[in-house]
């Protein structure tokens, strides 16, 4: 029996393997970024001792392609894959391409290695049970992952390096610091794995020619046991020294445009959390990312994409910039988790992501959820240990990037999980709106909050039969004139540059009552008159008049806080000063028709305000420059086009 060889299990004239692996498919659209999620998970999840954080190097080298462990049979099991697949113009090119780098002389290499991690347990056994080794060289959808917990499940990511390799071709060296049994001590060991097509089985040309199942084991027996000793290709000789831990050797490695740093910035992405909790370093030809180091990384644009910089930066800001960072816990039926919200500043809005990136332990991103495109925030919820991490880590999808709860099969089960998922994005939603809302230290307009739920802005603007908004009216300015009536309204401008003037128009009839009658001269020229104390019927006359009137010129936001209990709120900065205002809403239908809407209770900046007229609701106090927040609950539910008014009486 000859030892340390190339052998290719026959099909058994079963299955045939093609290019296209439901295993790898899965990792093609971003290759690169999958393949660094995957591998610092798999070191991650075997991390030995939280005394020590995880360390993982990542090198690149050549060597002479005849020293590639069993060259010349890897060589002949391409050729004959060719041959299988004769009929098919695109395998025979990929074999082409892989016969090719054999004549080079050279081949380009990437070794990742880990440390401080338990190494490939189960190395030295071929009993099955709780053999990690196994799992990895020779499972497809098999994870032996230590703890409930652990960041892969799937048993399908480890394909993701064979994307790397121009000869799909993987070894892999361990040792491990138990066997399977948990007894200590030093256990090592080393396979090569090919991820080829079929071919046929050797060169015997006979009827009913065998073919191979496409994947090949460099190993030292005919059940493909792992090599006793350990594997060092290239330069990398003494650095393991003993130490457990696993080192990976990508054949043939192929690198493509820019892939340090999409590999960099997928760990800054997906692991960011585990980096500044100290719990795990990263060396990158020569880079090393790490707690220490990681502050001025995400600030280098040599290293950080543009489209990634807010992402990253926001990450990384959450988890460090203490009294900004607002805190609150998340209590669903399966367990609680943590929510971090950072406001940022009108002048910072481009680091704003407007999402909520989901963490779950160990500390690794799973997905981002929208908060809204307006909002200008970041947020970070992270999931802990315990039932509720577990039954999302179960719905995780093999790229573990969404969770998915049509992987349950128990209906019930599956609405729990769904209900939970609803629950936790409502309430990251509701603490949002809750940091956003009015106070000294906080943007009174939150980038357009209205945008969060499809709320219409209103305020003097309209919208269309869509229900989308219309840009708002250029307020008038102009001298009053005999016979008009103007609203009062403030003098300065808006954050957008609009004057806010009084606006002139036509005596409005639709409202009947007494008006008052201006007295004194106007503050400067184009300026309107102040009203006196004697009032009377509204009627035309050859004065000018004031009457009940609505704040024009005023940007409102309508945010939606409960749809089924229609409850609202709306943001807005006084003008004026004035003792009694009172707040009615209408409903927009797709032709912008409006219907009043009945107001069951008001709040006002936190004051109780009490009234009998539902229509108008009321009064209330505002001052000038005045941020204030009313929360009104109304006769409505669901989301709808809304027009908000406040009538100064």
């Amino acid at each position: 029996m000859q030892e340390n060889q190339w052998r290719f299990p026959a099909s058994g004239h079963g299955e045939r393997k093609g290019i296209s692996s439901g295993d790898t498919e899965a990792f093609k659209k971003s290759p690169f970024q999958a393949f660094a999620r995957e591998v610092l998970q798999n070191s991650i999840d075997a991390r030995a001792t939280d005394e020590e954080p995880t360390k993982v190097e990542f090198s690149i080298f050549e060597m002479n392609t005849s020293d590639i462990p069993g060259c010349p049979d890897l060589k002949n099991a391409i050729r004959r894959c060719k041959e299988f697949w004769a009929h098919k113009p695109d395998y025979v090119k990929e074999c082409d391409d892989m016969l090719e780098v054999f004549n080079k002389g050279t081949i380009r290499c990437l070794r990742v290695s880990d440390y401080n991690t338990t190494g490939l347990i189960g190395v030295d056994s071929k009993d099955q049970a709780n053999n990690k080794f196994l799992a990895l060289t020779k499972g497809t959808g098999v994870s032996e992952k230590t703890g409930s917990m652990a960041g892969g499940s799937k048993g399908v990511g480890k394909n993701a390096v064979f994307l790397m390799s121009a000869l799909r071709t993987v070894f892999y060296s361990t040792i491990a610091n138990q066997d399977i049994n948990g007894c200590a001590g030093q256990y090592s060991g080393s396979i090569g794995v090919a991820e080829l097509v079929s071919g046929y089985i050797d060169d015997v040309i006979i009827e009913d020619r065998d073919y191979t199942q496409g994947t090949g084991y460099f190993a030292r027996d005919n059940v493909n046991s792992a090599m006793t000793d350990l594997l060092k290709l290239g330069t990398h000789q003494e650095e393991r020294n003993g130490k457990p831990g696993t080192d990976i050797y990508i054949l043939g490695f192929i690198p493509g445009d820019g892939w340090e740093k999409e590999v960099i910035n997928s760990i800054l992405d997906s692991f960011m959390s585990t980096i500044v909790r100290g719990e795990l370093i990263v060396r990158f030809n020569g880079l090393e990312i790490s707690k220490e180091t990681v502050g001025s990384i995400v600030y280098d644009d040599s290293i950080i994409f543009k489209n990634q910089k807010a992402n990253i930066v926001s990450q990384y800001r959450l988890l460090t910039d203490g009294d900004n960072v607002k805190l609150f816990d998340i209590d669903t039926d399966y367990g609680s988790c943590q929510l971090m919200i950072l406001p940022y500043k009108k002048e910072e809005d481009e680091l704003a992501t407007h999402k909520c990136a989901m963490i779950r332990h160990p500390l690794m991103k799973i997905k981002d959820e929208p908060l809204g495109s307006s909002f200008r925030v970041s947020a970070m919820c992270i999931i802990g240990e315990g039932t509720l991490g577990k039954a999302l880590r179960d719905i995780e999808n093999p790229q573990h990037v969404d969770w998915e709860p049509k992987r349950i099969k128990d209906k019930s089960v599956r609405k729990e999980i769904e209900n939970v998922i609803k629950e936790i994005k409502e309430q990251i939603k509701q603490r949002v709106i809750e940091c956003l809302q009015l106070g000294d230290d906080n943007p009174l307009d939150p980038n357009g909050a209205g945008d969060f739920l499809p709320d219409v802005e209103v305020g003097d603007s309209k919208a269309d039969s869509n229900g989308n908004q219309l840009p708002a009216e250029a307020v008038s300015v102009s001298k009053p004139k005999d016979n008009l009536t103007f609203e009062k309204n403030t003098r300065d401008k808006s954050d957008d540059g609009t004057g806010l003037e009084p606006d002139i128009g036509e005596v409005d009839d639709c409202k009947e009552g007494n008006v008052q009658h201006p007295v004194g001269e106007n503050d400067e020229q184009g300026g309107g008159r102040h009203p006196g104390s004697e009032e009377s019927g509204e009627k035309e006359g050859d004065n000018v008049i004031f009457k009940r009137s609505k704040l024009a010129g005023v940007r409102y936001r309508v945010i939606s806080l409960n749809k089924t209990e229609g409850k609202i709120r709306i943001l807005f900065m006084a003008p004026i000063d004035y003792e009694n205002c009172y707040l009615s809403i209408s409903m927009l239908d797709d032709v912008n028709n409006s219907t009043p809407i009945a107001i069951n209770s008001l709040i006002c900046n936190g004051a109780n305000i009490q009234c009998d007229d539902s229509k108008e609701f009321g009064p209330f106090a505002i001052k000038t420059n005045q941020k204030i927040q009313l929360d009104a609950t109304v006769e409505a539910t669901g989301y709808f086009g809304s027009e908000v008014k406040v009538i100064c009486k």
